[in-house]
């Protein structure tokens, strides 16, 4: 049996590996973990967020299972939502926002995915984001030469792995869409709570 420290780096290497949407290796290397640690539910939770990644979702409910009733660190299953849902809660979001925000909010591109590609994360050391916006705050001087038009980006995934419930789920997909769009409107992390967007 290897030590603790092999074990982190084991764990680690896998959710490396997610975040590199290279799920395959973060699979190898969830399993390699899992071989000395069959009870181990932080093992079996990256084992299957690896292979949900990989479109194998049965395989991923049954390890999702494990992490829940795992011995050792045992992990709560994620809420599901169809993409379809998750589409009418981003809309419902927006449609909660007073006329003049909704109208500010038109003029971001909504980008709409299951996972943050690996140059989104760069900034970032958790393996998954909610929500992120990027391109020049509202009011900035945009030079001609850069037409890449502000975007919000929201990952139904990580959305699912953060929630247990359907209430949980849709409150937290309005909660990332406006802290988003706070950023866009200029505002720092105080100024989107003052400003209602939490």
């Amino acid at each position: 049996m290897s030590d603790d420290h092999e074990d982190d780096e084991r764990l680690r290497a896998a959710w490396a590996a997610y975040r590199a949407a290279d799920p395959g290796e973060g699979e190898r290397k969830a399993r390699a973990f899992l071989a000395d640690h069959a009870d181990n539910g932080l093992g079996w939770y990256a084992l299957a967020c690896c292979l949900e990644r990989q479109g194998c979702h049965g395989q991923a409910d049954i390890c999702f299972r494990h992490a829940n009733r795992a011995k050792v660190a045992p992990q709560s299953a994620p809420y599901r939502a169809s993409w379809r849902r998750f589409n009418q809660l981003v809309e419902r979001a927006r449609d909660a926002l007073t006329p003049d925000l909704r109208t500010a909010l038109d003029e971001i591109e909504l980008v709409l995915t299951d996972y943050a590609e690996p140059d989104l994360l760069a900034d970032f050391e958790d393996a998954e984001i909610l929500g992120l916006f990027v391109g020049h705050e509202r009011g900035e001087r945009v030079e001609a030469e850069d037409p890449t038009p502000p975007r919000i980006h929201l990952f139904r995934r990580a959305h699912e792995h953060s929630c247990r419930e359907a209430d949980e789920f849709a409150h937290e997909v309005k909660r990332t869409l406006w802290h988003e769009f706070g950023h866009y409107l200029g505002y720092g992390e105080d100024g989107i709570a003052k400003l209602g967007l939490e």
